[in-house]
């Protein structure tokens, strides 16, 4: 078990051959700074070494400008009590490798290399050259010994208001770099535990270059159909509404788009029904269910998912009108629906989630998860009656177990801005506030007010009320790109991961929750992640097994499954290396101003945009001629085809065709899976390139199979068994 926050390893060379315009903007970052002092307490072995002139600096807090428009003269406030380490790229483990097991299974041995500048420090911290900030935080390290390092700054321990790392943390330098040279470093301030949020609203008023914010996923992952927000901008994802269309306005629930549910299987997951459109053939249905109408009523405006029993004419609880709340997704890959329980059906305060329609879904495809609509928890909506058999005359509708697939219980941790969480004393169910805000998405909570149930700023930057008031001086909020690397990237790993938090498999579901019901905030080590906000009972996304879930491919390492971005980045080079630190915010703008999809800074589609060419100077043709021996598309092939191949293809989202070895149409599902394999849209962010003799792949039929280059963006112009192999 960690008492702090760092971790180690043994360092493995990242082949990363840096521009010289990179080393052009190093040396800028650094400055001679006349009486940059040196009057701060040195230790370490730097101390005793006495190798060249002193490495020297001064250590800020909230500097620049306050608002947009505003004087960018703010120099900061000295921070004092800091120690400022030189973390030698040699103490550091970049060899060891990360796999999932190594995060989920005792006795995790990940935790000893998954930070790998903090987990340095914690283990040989005390013999690395370092020094103390003085009152003007003012710092001095004598005699850098020859090497690499990586300058990282740790507040003192009575410190509570600034967090590790600094904005120079992310790039290791020569001694020769650092000896006689001055460096400004400038590290995160944060909130208090008595800030309070404010809503976006608030930030924005002062910080109105980051509306771009209103454009992305994240702004608008819920949405209420017949009330979007206000802050909601929907102009870069014009097919966000789509799926409506098959709402067509009607009088009762007979006008609807009618849908069949039939088959119930005990061994399936989320969908244990089959769906298909009234009639449709493709999918056989051998015992019809119920049918499912989705309409929008012409008194209310309302949409309205309905089911009607077929197996029993005589249960009162049919037909159900399930009022839809919110839309879920709809920006990528696929979009949920989330009712309302009508008060005839049961007393329900939360909400569910029901029903899927995949945007990259066919209904030529004969997989039921890769069709346009898809089961997704109708089974929670059924009961099988006296006997407890399903398909019998005797089922009938019910609603859900009072918190099993509520979005309060379950999803609103990562949702919501100013998240709090309670229990109803009467029902037992979980209910949640967000922060009001006038510009707010929905009202999901007790009072009147519109709340931001969206991810907004704070969600990221922290409670944001004593940086209001603190006016023109920026202070008292969570910076992410002065925060260390993996520092930042826990921001977005809370929730782009598979974890589960305090409070058991429901209450606890993929939400980074405290024992104490307190959601994780920004700023925060992986270390505190993983203890104080993650239950040990699983720590990351898991492969199958007993008691565990079905998250990763065979091969221990790339995940199947959706919103699991963090655990593969940590497996990366990208993430643990020598030279430079990769965090997420390097290659996405989170504010969304950026022409690209996903917001991605540069054009992925341009094997030579900056993207990946501002740190990897490669030659797309000689490397391909050195990798595989052949050249692929030549320069049209980009370097996202072979390293971030769409490994989670399963869990719903539907993808598409890859290689075929024969083509459509098939028969039925079994044909086609024996036939055709799959490419996920959700791309691995392992960066590495899975092979054809990956586990997964090799011997698996196709449409089990892991996805890879090999049969995604090479298998659909080449046969797999010809492509060249090397």
């Amino acid at each position: 078990m960690k008492v702090t926050h760092v971790h180690e390893r043994a360092v493995k060379p990242f082949r990363v051959i840096v521009a010289a315009v990179a080393l052009t903007w190093l040396a800028g970052l650094m400055h001679q700074a006349a009486g940059a002092g040196g009057q701060g307490v040195v230790s370490g072995q730097g101390a005793a070494s006495g190798q060249g002139p002193a490495f020297s600096g001064q250590v800020v807090s909230a500097a620049g400008a306050p608002a947009t428009g505003g004087p960018s003269s703010n120099p900061g406030h000295p921070v004092a009590g800091a120690t400022v380490h030189l973390v030698p790229v040699t103490a550091m483990d970049l060899t060891s490798r990360i796999t999932a097991s190594a995060i989920y299974a005792a006795p995790y041995p990940a935790e000893a290399y998954d930070e790998p500048i903090e987990d340095a420090i914690r283990q040989r911290g005390t013999t690395f050259p370092q020094a103390t900030t003085d009152a003007r935080g003012d710092f001095a390290i004598p005699g850098v010994p020859d090497g690499r390092y990586f300058v990282h700054v740790t507040p003192a321990a009575g410190d509570a208001e600034h967090l590790p790392g600094g904005d120079r943390s992310r790039q290791s330098y020569a001694a020769s770099q650092l000896r006689g040279q001055s460096m400004r470093i400038e590290v995160s301030s944060s909130p208090s535990s008595a800030a309070r949020y404010t809503g976006s609203s608030a930030c924005l008023a002062c910080h109105d270059d980051k509306q771009h914010w209103q454009q992305t996923a994240h702004k608008l992952g819920w949405t209420a159909p017949h009330a979007p927000g206000a802050m909601q901008d929907f102009s870069r994802h014009p097919e966000y509404f789509d799926a409506l269309d098959s709402f067509p306005e009607a009088t009762d629930h007979t006008g609807g788009t009618r849908l069949e549910l039939g088959d119930y299987d005990q061994g399936r997951g989320d969908d244990k029904f089959k769906l298909r459109a009234f009639g449709d053939a493709r999918v056989p249905i051998e015992t019809v269910f119920a049918d499912v109408y989705l309409w929008k009523n012409a008194a209310t405006g309302r949409y309205v998912i309905s089911m009607v029993n077929r197996l029993n004419a005589q249960d009162p609880n049919s037909p159900a009108h399930l009022p839809i709340e919110l839309l879920y997704g709809g920006a990528v890959h696929d979009q949920r629906y989330i009712v309302s329980v009508p008060p005839g059906l049961a007393n329900r305060q939360s909400w569910y989630t029901l029903l899927r329609y995949n945007m990259t879904g066919r209904d030529s495809h004969l997989n039921r998860s890769r069709r346009v609509w898809h089961d997704y928890k109708f089974y929670l909506w059924w009961s099988a009656g006296a006997d407890a058999r399903y398909g019998t005359p005797d089922d009938a509708l019910t609603a859900p177990p009072v918190n099993t697939n509520s979005v309060q219980t379950m999803c609103a941790g990562c949702h919501l801005t100013g998240w709090q969480r309670y229990q109803d004393p009467a029902t037992g169910q979980y209910l949640v506030r967000a922060v009001d805000d006038p510009a707010g998405d929905a009202n999901i909570d007790d009072d009147p007010a519109l709340d931001e149930i969206n991810i907004g700023c704070e969600s990221c930057h922290g409670p944001g009320s004593e940086h209001v008031a603190n006016g023109d001086r920026s202070r008292f909020i969570v910076s992410p790109g002065l925060l260390s690397a993996e520092r930042s990237s826990v921001v977005c790993g809370r929730c782009h991961d598979r974890r589960q938090g305090y409070g058991g498999p429901t209450v606890g579901y993929t939400q980074a929750v405290s024992a104490a019901g307190e959601m994780a905030p920004p700023g925060i080590s992986r270390h505190d992640l993983i203890t104080r906000f993650t239950d040990p009972v699983k720590k990351g996304p898991t492969m199958p097994g007993p008691g565990r879930e079905d998250n990763i491919w065979p091969d221990d390492v790339h995940s199947n499954k959706p919103h699991q971005q963090y655990s593969d980045f940590l497996k990366s080079k990208m993430y643990r290396n020598d030279r430079l630190l990769v965090t997420c915010s390097d290659c996405h703008d989170m504010h969304g101003d950026a022409p690209y999809a996903r917001f991605v800074t540069h054009d992925p589609d341009d094997p030579a945009s900056p993207l990946c060419q501002r740190c990897h100077t490669v030659d797309v043709l000689t490397h391909m001629d050195r990798k595989l021996n052949a050249r692929m598309k030549g320069e049209l092939t980009r370097c996202i085809d072979c390293h971030m191949p769409g490994t989670a293809n399963t869990g719903g989202i539907a993808g598409d065709y890859g290689r075929m070895i024969r083509t459509p149409p098939y028969a039925d599902a079994a044909e086609e899976e024996a036939n055709a394999y799959w490419q996920g849209p959700l791309k691995s962010h392992v960066f590495d390139v899975p092979l054809k003799t990956t586990v997964g792949f090799d011997g698996a039929a196709p449409g089990r199979a892991m996805p890879i280059p090999y049969t995604s963006a090479c298998g659909t112009c080449h046969v797999v068994n010809e492509l060249p192999f090397k």
